[in-house]
């Protein structure tokens, strides 16, 4: 791996990968080896496996790459040439600046060391002096919160309190590209979220290479992702694009039986339902009204990307007022209704009609299915059955932003189900005017009171 010389003035990228390829030696015996050592001129005793293959792409001085894939895809391979702890077979990595890793839980770490001398020999290998690592040796140890564990051996530390260790360390080690494989995956959901606010922070300064099998947090945190499937770039663009692509792979990789008969559906345009007559579909409109949260809706978009078996297809999505019109402008906390239609293409045993709604990043606000209310009446529905599910609730105030709108229809329980049909951004709607800021989601408040308190005895009201 190359270091790019400051001096030759600051790089467009931080890291360029280009042809990258890893080739390891498979022998079908271990008396192979020692014949390849002996008699390898001769002839070869062993097979080439490539575990990754073909592999290039660059990301920009303060972007951040999501990498994902299946166990086995060629994730942790890429990274460790990332790092230089494994030495490509073909092509090259180029980085620029220091590169900080939590790989493999616990690597870098001597079990036996205590947590203490632990720090100073993974920030050493960085490339930290002495010197460094005691002028930070506080700031590391507050950011992991290991203060009673932190002279006791590393063997005796939970894979949470390893994460957190090395997690503090390369937080600390003025990177400038940070690489996080699966390191929040172990641990409290307080120290996930500790993490996760170090590395928004860091994006502003550095470059991060994140993998983990949490597609939401990849879709929230990342710019590009990287689909890696048997050591090849399988796909790569925008996060939410690829996130949700691959999470329809994930969705349909048990339903093979069924793949020759009718492939991954990408399109709500199906001929077998053209004959239902016009579907109905909300005009683009747009109301301001001070006070009230402003929401502009593009209707139920009938090119949106979908997949599923195809045992039912979803015909109509709407969402509405209480009043029945089409929603346009909506107070935060009052009732608007879902509205999903779909036709049952074959025998349906037991539907689950579901949505949720997230935001621009694909992050998962709300949402509601069937489930729960008909899981104990059995249902059945014959080829050619129309369905139709309405979910009644009061929206959440939605801060200023884009958001969408999937629906769904799976057959099963919750946790053993089989998926008909899933649609990606069935509605898109913009929120234009809100009341909140700083936070995802708010909810509606009754009353806000303001008080100036005069003495112990009273205080006057400040109107508002």
């Amino acid at each position: 791996m190359t270091e790019l010389d400051s001096s030759l003035g600051a790089p467009m990228a931080a890291i360029t990968v280009s042809n990258l390829g890893k080739a390891y030696q498979i022998y079908d015996d271990s008396k192979d080896r020692l014949k390849q050592i002996l008699l390898g001129w001769r002839k070869s005793y062993s097979r080439e496996f490539w575990a990754l293959q073909n592999i290039t792409f660059e990301v920009k001085k303060g972007g951040s790459l999501g990498i994902i894939g299946k166990n086995g895809a060629g994730k942790s391979t890429l990274l460790q040439l990332l790092t230089g702890t494994l030495r490509p077979t073909s092509g090259s990595v180029i980085t620029a600046g220091r590169v900080a890793a939590v790989l493999e839980l616990g690597a870098g770490f001597n079990p036996e060391f205590t947590g203490s001398e632990n720090i100073y020999l993974y920030a050493s290998l960085f490339g930290l002096k002495k010197i460094e690592i005691d002028s930070k040796f506080k700031e590391i140890l507050d950011f992991s919160e290991l203060h009673e564990f932190i002279n006791q051996p590393v063997r005796v530390y939970s894979s949470g309190m390893q994460a957190r260790l090395a997690f503090s360390v390369i937080a600390h080690v003025d990177a400038d590209i940070l690489i996080v494989d699966e390191a929040l995956s172990v641990g409290d959901a307080f120290f996930a979220q500790k993490c996760m606010r170090f590395l928004r922070n860091f994006k502003k300064v550095g470059t991060v290479i994140f993998v983990s099998h949490d597609i939401a947090a990849i879709t929230s945190y990342c710019d590009e992702v990287i689909w890696l499937d048997g050591g090849r770039k399988y796909k790569s663009g925008p996060a939410k694009e690829v996130c949700e692509e691959y999470f329809s792979s994930l969705y349909m990789q048990d339903e093979d039986s069924f793949r020759d008969e009718q492939a991954l559906i990408f399109s709500t345009k199906d001929d077998e339902i053209a004959d239902e007559g016009p579907r109905k579909n909300l005009s683009h409109a747009k109301l301001s009204d001070p006070g009230l949260q402003n929401i502009e809706s593009f209707g139920f978009n009938f090119d949106a990307m979908s997949f599923g078996r195809g045992d039912a297809k979803i015909t109509q999505v709407d969402w509405v007022g209480s009043d029945e019109l089409p929603l346009l402008t909506c107070e935060g906390g009052k009732e608007i209704i879902v509205r999903i239609n779909a036709t049952m293409i074959r025998d349906v045993v037991s539907p689950i009609i579901g949505f949720t709604i997230k935001d621009r990043l694909g992050q998962h606000l709300i949402g509601g299915n069937t489930y729960h209310s008909y899981k104990n009446t059995p249902l059945y529905f014959e080829a050619g059955a129309l369905l139709e599910a309405e979910f009644h609730f009061k929206l959440p105030i939605l801060a200023i932003g884009e958001y969408s709108l999937s629906a769904a229809i799976a057959s099963g329980t919750l946790a053993d189900h089989t998926q008909l049909d899933w649609i990606h951004d069935a509605i898109i709607f913009h929120v234009n005017a809100s009341s909140i800021e700083g936070v995802l989601v708010g909810m509606p408040i009754d009353r806000i009171g303001l008080r100036r308190i005069l003495s112990s005895e009273g205080a006057t009201l400040l109107e508002g």
